[in-house]
């Protein structure tokens, strides 16, 4: 057996010491910086909003006599005060902007594709068996708009956006083909909607013709889930093709002369780079919030969103339209999709004003029951199109829609 060392330690050096009491104090200031920051934020200053406000942060659900009861809403509210504390939000982007830089991105939401192509986990690896479950939840909706709709007079054209993994699939999955649980999805509900006498029109082979005739053009964002501007024409014009070559044409007046007039260009961080968790802070403007880049990597990421303005022609007077016309013929539920050119696009391609009713949810779920509403208000469309992206019948807005 060894023998004891009874040696009394060195003492620490006044370096040492000043090393341990920094690390001490940084580890306490961090510890206290979120309930500090909550504190003065929402109490004594009495503000509602977030300090920062982040796409790809945690928000805990609302609390529920069950939730509470069981012990998970408190853990869950803790993470979400916790990932709001801006010392927090500085933390996680760096963190995630150095496993990026890496090439070991993480991320539970965002999948990195090839050449810094995005995508949304849950289109490139969909729930097929919640999909199945879900199919009379989705033909009984379908069904309730469509018969709104035509006790209103008028007829219903579903607008089935693809989710961009599937229009661009050589970057979402190895080798270039959609997988068995994704390949088949979009032309089933495309079966259910005409098996329930629903007029809709393939816009996943529209955009696949589009990208083989003009090879050079990117129809969706790199890192952003909606389409350019080029995306949305060719779907539009593929839904205009089918509404008046099919038996809706009968229902509307003769083409007018609609034209583009003018565009804005905005440098914008798309949605899945905030998801990703990298470092962007949401701020409002006019139509709600979006990505403002907080960083160099972010900055490189961001990419330029062109919209587009519209005007018709009428005894030579050039009149804008706005989508706000109520006595148009053909009426849009959309979503962002809608809102990224696509109720515009539509208008150009049928040569008519349309009457737009957007809100954002890619089920397309809240835009269709403010339609509803409108139709119970004396609203007569000739013509509702409305949008519905691929990914969102997946998404909790469709466990049971009630519209």
């Amino acid at each position: 057996m060894p023998p004891t060392d009874h040696r009394t330690p060195a003492p620490q050096t006044p370096a040492q010491w000043a090393v341990r009491w920094h690390a001490v104090a940084l580890a306490t200031l961090l510890l206290a910086s979120v309930p500090v920051v909550h504190l003065v934020w929402h109490g004594l200053l009495g503000r509602q909003e977030p300090p920062i406000r982040s796409r790809g942060q945690y928000t805990a659900p609302a609390a529920t006599w069950a939730n509470v009861l069981d012990g998970s809403w408190m853990p869950a509210k803790e993470r979400e005060l916790r990932e709001a504390s801006p010392i927090a939000w500085w933390l996680r982007s760096g963190w995630n902007e150095l496993l990026f830089r890496a090439g070991t991105p993480r991320s539970e939401r965002v999948q990195v594709g090839r050449d810094e192509w995005f995508f949304l986990a849950a289109t490139v690896a969909p729930d097929r068996a919640l999909f199945e479950r879900r199919a009379a939840v989705r033909q009984r909706v379908f069904a309730t708009v469509r018969d709104a709709v035509r006790a209103a007079g008028g007829e219903l054209f579903v607008w089935l956006v693809p989710d961009k993994a599937r229009v661009y699939p050589e970057y979402a999955f190895a080798g270039g083909e959609l997988p068995a649980a994704k390949a088949p999805l979009y032309g089933e509900v495309l079966g259910e909607l005409r098996g329930l006498g629903i007029a809709t029109a393939d816009m996943a082979a529209a955009l696949a013709a589009a990208r083989t005739a003009l090879p050079a053009e990117e129809l969706y964002f790199r890192r952003d889930t909606h389409w350019r501007p080029q995306g949305a024409l060719a779907a539009a014009r593929a839904v205009a093709a089918a509404i008046e070559g099919g038996d809706l044409g009968r229902w509307l007046s003769p083409r007018g002369e609609v034209e583009l007039a003018g565009k804005d260009s905005i440098r914008m961080v798309g949605d899945l780079t905030a998801l990703l968790g990298l470092a962007t802070v949401e701020v409002a403007h006019a139509g709600g919030w979006h990505a403002e880049p907080m960083s160099l990597l972010t900055e490189r990421l961001a990419e330029t969103r062109d919209y587009y303005g519209i005007v018709r022609r009428e005894r030579g007077a050039a009149l804008p339209i706005g989508g706000d016309d109520d006595a148009a013929e053909v009426w849009v539920a959309g979503t962002s999709f809608s809102e990224e050119n696509g109720w515009k696009a539509l208008s150009l391609a049928l040569g008519r004003p349309v009457r737009v009713v957007l809100a954002r949810g890619a089920g397309g779920t809240e835009p269709a029951r403010a339609l509803l509403q409108r139709l119970a208000q004396g609203a007569r469309p000739k013509v509702v199109v409305w949008e519905i992206v691929e990914r969102g019948l997946l998404e909790d807005e469709w466990a049971d829609p009630r519209l």
